[in-house]
């Protein structure tokens, strides 16, 4: 991250309020968060054309935020943004060692 890294945004989404009167959920809001991270490629190899498929990268992001507080765990219902790229997470995995979480290294499409 240190070397490849540049300041990205992930955009988390959280789900609206339950309206018990009316009986709907309320309008989803999201927050973003200024972070350090990258985007590659996956091999040719490992494409499949179903779980992984031809246009989708991986992104690896940062524990902390450029502010330097805790940057919050990515999930699948948020998403990447670097420069024109606005991208949804499928899949995320954390690099650990020693039990810390180092890393976040996420399957992205879009």
């Amino acid at each position: 991250i240190k070397e490849h890294g540049r300041t990205i945004t992930l955009r988390k989404k959280s789900a609206g309020v339950y309206n018990t009167t009316t009986g709907t959920l309320g309008s989803i809001t999201t927050t973003d968060y200024s972070i350090k991270g990258f985007f590659f490629n996956f091999k040719a190899d490992m494409i499949d054309g179903q779980v992984i498929q031809r246009t989708d990268r991986r992104v690896v992001l940062d524990t902390k935020l450029t502010n330097g507080s805790d940057a919050p765990v990515p999930d699948t219902t948020d998403q990447v943004v670097g420069g024109a790229d606005v991208v949804n997470i499928q899949r995320v995995e954390q690099i650990e060692s020693n039990g810390q979480v180092m890393c976040y290294l996420l399957h992205v499409r879009g």
